[in-house]
């Protein structure tokens, strides 16, 4: 028993460490931004509270937002603000830190597959888990329902599998997971019932009912609790969330999709492979149906908003690479019945690693959810992909946080949503926005430094360094004083 628990604990720790060197690695060679609420729901008001300055958003201002997950941000960035320089050192720790919080697929993986199928089955799905493109691209992004599905999914595990503990404390433990996970985002509240509801199905259910509620309810007085000592009252930020949201439709601004929307970006996302991930996914699911339950009431619940992002379903992927894990290791051992070798087992793992490692690849090298959907964006790669969006914006910011003589930073065509503000420019210097050549000629004394996604020639300027089509450039001499924080005025005139 005693050679049987180190095996399992090395090969998982391997896979860990995997798993954690590819999602910190893509982390920081492809910095990128998938939608602006990354940075300015979460990072940039972290930002605020860590160093005093940032962009407010609307939703900051008007009290839509909890503060929960960017006051724990805003303590990683406090504590790894020595890694680098500028902004270097916190981006880099912010990034780590969510990496290895989603270190959970993969472990919740490994465990789901050793109870449902042995050691063979852990590997193969646990592997899955570390190597799987969306996971690793997901991994450090500070989305609320990506950190959200990294606590959900250990809190399922612990209602159905968590053995080693005492029924009322596992399932008391499963319940604050969830609870956490409901306060990062509400809308899993139709997963959380049925979740609660497969794992306390059970004569006695009663006691398993209380005991998980009393732990979802913790975490959830202690968002409230925020919400009243940061806002107006206790769980402002959950009820004007809706309000705003579904009753004023205020999110309808930002694009309405029909309903089977989720299935045209899954669609995008595996091309033709969805249909053997699907398969897989089906014969997982004989053995784990509430994964396969939990999955479907995330993309159905969400389906009904008229608003849709591939994000807000990325708690289902997780489970969804779980199921097809769990389905591939059926097939292989259906396939090894008459071969006890470990050595076939070990080319059988290997075999599965690289298709699923190449199939992995290849979806990721046309990651594109922004595409039109043809023939042709199904089967070719693309161009550009999520892995390289706005990297430049990033990437120059990033470097003018290290500039010593920046007194002031204009942004000519770029979107403030798309600079990665203060929380990668980081110095408490004045930010503008510069659209035409007018607004460069009535600003251009209030800013040294000047960051274009297009070639300029303007009297006076140099250019730096660039980044594909991003360059900064730079004049002599100083900045006329401006109050740093005016940018926030001109966001909260225009609405943003």
């Amino acid at each position: 028993m005693n050679s049987k628990f180190k095996l399992n604990t090395l090969i998982c720790s391997t896979l860990i460490l995997l798993a954690l060197l590819l999602r910190v690695g893509c982390a920081l060679a492809f910095p990128n931004i998938f939608w602006a609420d990354e940075i300015f729901q979460t990072q940039e008001p972290a930002h605020r509270l860590a160093f005093g300055n940032g962009i407010v958003s609307w939703e900051f201002r008007d009290g839509v937002r909890s503060w929960v997950f960017p006051g724990v941000l805003a303590v990683i960035m406090r504590l790894t603000a020595w890694m680098g320089d500028g902004s270097t050192g916190y981006v880099t720790g912010v990034a780590v830190f969510l990496c290895l919080l989603s270190l959970t697929t993969v472990v919740i993986g490994f465990l789901w597959g050793h109870r449902t199928g042995g050691l063979l089955t852990a590997v193969i799905t646990a592997g899955i888990c570390s190597i799987w493109f969306e996971l690793v691209y997901f991994a450090p992004k500070a989305f609320n329902e990506v950190v959200a599905t990294h606590l959900f999914l250990p809190g399922i595990y612990l209602g159905v599998h968590g053995k080693s503990f005492q029924p009322r404390t596992r399932l008391f433990l499963a319940g604050c997971l969830c609870g956490c996970a409901l306060g990062l985002r509400i809308q899993l509240l139709p997963a959380v019932a049925i979740a609660v509801v497969c794992i306390c199905w059970h004569k006695d259910w009663k006691t398993r009912y209380l005991a998980m509620m009393a732990g979802i309810i913790g975490p959830l007085l202690i968002f409230g609790m925020v919400d009243a000592f940061t806002w107006d009252y206790p769980f402002q930020s959950f009820w004007k969330n809706f309000w705003v949201n579904i009753v004023e439709k205020r999110s309808h601004i930002y694009g309405v999709s029909p309903w089977y929307e989720y299935c045209l970006y899954l669609l995008k996302s595996w091309s033709f492979f969805i249909v053997p991930i699907a398969l897989l996914a089906m014969i997982g699911s004989r053995q784990s149906p509430i994964l396969a339950w939990i999955a479907i009431a995330v993309v159905l619940t969400h389906s009904i908003l008229a608003h849709k992002e591939y994000r807000f379903i990325y708690t289902a992927l997780p489970m969804v690479m779980i199921l097809a894990g769990l389905g591939t290791a059926e097939i292989v051992k259906y396939w090894l019945v008459r071969w006890r070798s470990h050595w076939v087992k070990l080319v059988a793992i290997s075999l599965c690693f690289i298709l699923w490692g190449s199939t992995s690849a290849v979806l990721a090298g046309r990651f594109n959810l922004y595409t039109e959907l043809s023939w042709q964006t199904l089967c070719n790669h693309n161009q550009g992909t999520h892995w390289n969006t706005e990297a430049g914006n990033l990437k120059a910011l990033q470097k003018l946080s290290q500039e010593k003589t920046l007194c002031g930073v204009g942004l000519w065509g770029i979107h403030w949503t798309l600079s990665g503000g203060y929380t990668y420019l980081h110095r408490d210097v004045p930010m503008f926005f510069i659209e035409e050549a007018q607004d460069f000629n009535t600003q251009k004394e209030n800013f040294n430094y000047l960051v274009a996604n297009d070639p300029i020639k303007q009297p006076g300027y140099a250019s730096q360094q660039c980044w594909g089509n991003t360059c900064i450039y730079k004049r002599e001499g100083g900045c006329k004083p401006v109050r740093s924080d005016q940018i926030n005025e001109v966001i909260k005139q225009t609405g943003g």
